[in-house]
């Protein structure tokens, strides 16, 4: 490998699973992003972060000089406490410890706002063309294990990238059955945050909800007892149904539940930060929930019943790369770590 070339470790750590890989700058910004060598490990095998580094460098192999770390949870002065997993990542640790030169841990929301604006349009599912404000923020909002969000402020030619902890806010109901979802959650729990109700580990409990009101299948209770998880049974249940293969009222509201809180927290978070350059679903979960996101209900509820003018014209995009959070890792540390006098503190726009 050149000077000119040198190797970037880009990461991605979610609840479940990690991902990672070597790229070069050429390798980033081909399209797609082409990686030297990638690797998806499970979390549940190991018990740090620093254990699936070790196994992914192999013993005595080459370490890179520069690696960019997005992780789900707040990171403060480059240590993070994982949100829904119990690991801790030091950078500086981390650098003494595998002999990197440089290494940046970011939010994983970030990464993903990171690479928004290198998207192409084949990785993007359109729900409102909209019409973008060309110097208007960015915002993102990803459902996955938890609700994460992260937006772009633009500056210059490029984006000064933001993280937030939104999806800890609180759950605000926008109807008499969402008032009705509060009480429920709130006998089970003191305080009911937006994710709560609005993320992969909400899904059994808007499930459970839905359950008080609407008659559960045999055989879909059969499945959900034999699952070790449940949110991907019931989610699967509600693609047959609406895709007319097994009827399943239940299962069906619960994801058209969901839909309807995330559209509504999709515009909260677009008027508190004036994205006015669009608002991009990402996550692990959006791709799934697909047959669910119909746009003109979608759009009725994030316009405010279309009394809203300025959210009308807000594009709004499914982000259909699954990549997306790793690529923007990987750009984040090309740009800060590996070519950090060309950009200062902004990601440069591709566009």
């Amino acid at each position: 490998m050149t000077r000119t070339q040198p190797l970037l470790l880009a990461g991605d750590i979610g609840a479940t699973k990690t991902d990672l890989a070597l790229y070069t700058a050429a390798g980033l910004e081909q399209s797609g992003g082409v990686p030297c060598r990638e690797e998806t490990f499970l979390n549940r095998n190991f018990a740090c972060f620093d254990d699936v580094l070790a196994v992914f460098l192999g013993p005595g192999g080459q370490v890179p000089p520069y690696a960019c770390i997005g992780i789900a949870g707040p990171v403060i002065n480059d240590t993070a406490e994982m949100t829904n997993l119990d690991w801790h990542l030091d950078a500086r640790a981390l650098e003494r410890r595998h002999g990197f030169a440089g290494m940046r841990l970011i939010n994983d929301l970030v990464a993903t706002a990171v690479f928004v604006p290198c998207l192409d349009s084949d990785d993007l599912y359109s729900i409102n063309s909209g019409a973008a404000a060309s110097s208007g923020t960015v915002a993102v909002l990803a459902p996955g294990t938890g609700l994460g969000q992260a937006f772009l402020i633009p500056q210059g030619k490029g984006y000064i990238p933001c993280p937030s902890e939104g999806g800890h806010s609180s759950f605000a109901p926008r109807n008499g059955e969402q008032m009705d979802l509060l009480e429920f959650m709130l006998r089970r729990q003191t305080h009911v945050s937006v994710e709560d109700v609005c993320s992969g580990q909400a899904v059994p409990d808007l499930f459970a909800f839905m359950r008080t009101r609407h008659t559960v299948p045999e055989w879909l209770n059969l499945e959900i007892q034999q699952a070790e998880d449940a949110t991907p049974i019931i989610i699967q249940a509600a693609r047959r149904a609406v895709e007319g293969k097994r009827v399943c009222g239940v299962a069906v509201h619960t994801m058209q539940l969901f839909c309807d809180i995330l559209a509504d927290e999709a515009a909260n978070l677009v008027l508190k930060t004036m994205a006015l350059g669009g608002l991009y679903l990402g996550g692990g979960l959006s791709p799934r929930i697909l047959p669910f996101l119909q746009s003109e209900r979608f759009m009725r509820i994030f316009t405010r019943d279309y009394n809203s003018p300025m959210l009308t014209r807000v594009p709004v995009h499914l982000i259909l790369n699954r990549k997306t959070a790793l690529l923007g890792a990987g750009e984040y540390g090309l740009r800060n770590l590996v070519q950090p006098q060309s950009s200062g503190a902004t990601i440069p726009s591709r566009g």
